[in-house]
């Protein structure tokens, strides 16, 4: 999804039947059935039968699920749109603003942390000041082959002493001690995690160099750098979603235990709607660019493989109608001029509630014709909409008949006798154009 700091183009909904919600104890699918499996939407009327305390418990196990559920969808939705990024199909801020709408983790991001250490290692030297500027301006080589890679920068020498040994004539074994400065990287969500990966790669480096010899003493870190923007590998990512503020509550309160049961199923009804609003806000605000119908597959497979309900299908239909306009007498401009006065009622660009659709036309003035009644004007009128509700094509094209006759008698009320001939075709049946994000 790419940012769109602008104004929004929005679709509205075109008629017919309305798209109804999937109802509150129906059985769905939610996410990857291998991941997270069917569950059974809590909620509902307090039980009614049983003892107090086993009332509760069924309330609480209720809870336990709507909790686990939530927990469940925040991570899967989070992977998969790190996944869409990490394939630039979304780009960085709708990402952002998708996870920050959804009440999730923001996208990890690439952080430098920097510290102190002691550096201790020994090396042949030929005498006691070659040994001291290796300190100051060298490291061992075994330090440049870590990995993850750390980057160590010699400040001061802190101490040089010959040690036992040498491994060839003339050269003598040094024991060399250096303050470094540290710096690694971690890709991380917080700062604090971001630190937690630093001190451990920090501890797998220093095991790793004791066996070669070397001495790091454990860095002391002093500070993480502004995150620097990094493209996540969303394999093993695993979001902490949002905390959920819902309290189990001892076996005999039932009130209390039904508040914390509709708590947590409210929470993971918003996050539902949380997400399928702001999908269908990317949509309708052509956040992804492209073919349309492209990125409507595309938002509907993520959906519901969300285990939310698949976008509404609509059968996308142009209808025309040839009309003959009675529109008085004067010159054939009068009457090319009153004629799309008189249809400026049933022209729309922008479809809204009462005229779910678009609308415009023009004159065929070769077919024009005047006798004693004056003008007479050919007129052809196209619609272009998108129905629901209709299971066949021979029924969307009928109802789209009927809208248009019905819109062309009240545009046209008082005009006297016209003739109209209609003709509707289905340009294509897929998920409906005009979606509007807080009722689809």
């Amino acid at each position: 999804m790419q940012h769109n700091p602008g104004g929004r183009r929005t679709r509205r909904r075109a008629t017919g039947s309305r798209h109804a919600p999937c109802s509150g104890g129906c059985t769905r699918r939610v996410g990857h059935g291998h991941a997270l499996g069917f569950y059974r939407q809590p909620g509902g009327a307090a039980m009614t039968g049983g003892s107090p305390a086993d009332q509760a418990r069924a309330l609480h196990s209720e809870t336990t699920a709507a909790v686990e559920q939530r927990t469940a969808l925040a991570v899967e939705a989070r992977s998969v749109l790190i996944a869409a990024f990490h394939s630039r199909l979304i780009c960085r801020p709708g990402c952002e603003d998708a996870l920050a709408t959804w009440g999730l983790d923001p996208l990890p991001q690439r952080w430098t942390i920097s510290g102190e250490a002691q550096l201790s290692y020994t090396r042949s030297h030929t005498n006691h000041e070659e040994a001291r500027q290796q300190g100051r301006w060298g490291i061992p080589d075994e330090l440049r082959q870590l990995q993850p890679a750390i980057a160590v920068y010699p400040q001061h020498v802190i101490h040089v002493a010959r040690a036992p040994g040498g491994d060839a004539p003339g050269r003598q074994r040094y024991t060399i001690t250096v303050q470094v400065m540290l710096d690694t990287w971690a890709t991380a969500v917080r700062q604090a995690d971001a630190r937690e990966i630093a001190r451990t790669t920090m501890d797998t480096h220093r095991r790793a160099l004791a066996e070669a010899g070397i001495t790091l003493t454990t860095p002391t870190w002093q500070c993480t750098d502004s995150p620097d923007e990094a493209t996540p590998d969303p394999v093993g990512i695993h979001a902490q979603p949002a905390d959920v503020a819902v309290q189990l509550t001892d076996g005999d309160e039932l009130a209390a235990a039904t508040a914390a049961r509709d708590a947590a199923v409210q929470a993971l009804a918003g996050l539902r709607r949380s997400i399928r609003a702001r999908a269908i806000r990317a949509l309708v605000d052509d956040e992804f660019g492209g073919v349309h119908q492209h990125a409507a597959q595309r938002v509907n497979q993520f959906l519901v493989d969300l285990g939310l309900d698949p976008l509404p299908q609509a059968h996308h239909i142009t209808v025309t109608a040839d009309l003959t306009l009675p529109v008085g007498d004067g010159t054939a401009e009068d009457a090319g001029d009153a004629a799309r006065h008189r249809m400026r009622a049933a022209t729309t660009i922008n479809p809204d509630e009462a005229r779910p659709w678009t609308a415009y036309g023009w004159s065929i003035p070769q077919n024009a014709t005047v006798d004693q009644d004056g003008w007479r004007i050919h007129w052809r009128h196209e619609y272009e909409m998108w129905l629901r509700g209709h299971d066949t094509p021979a029924d969307a094209t009928t109802a789209a008949e009927a809208l248009v006759r019905a819109d062309l008698t009240r545009a046209l009320a008082g005009t006297g006798d016209y003739l109209v001939t209609v003709t509707a075709s289905v340009e294509s049946q897929g998920i409906d154009f005009y979606l509007d994000p807080d009722s689809d």
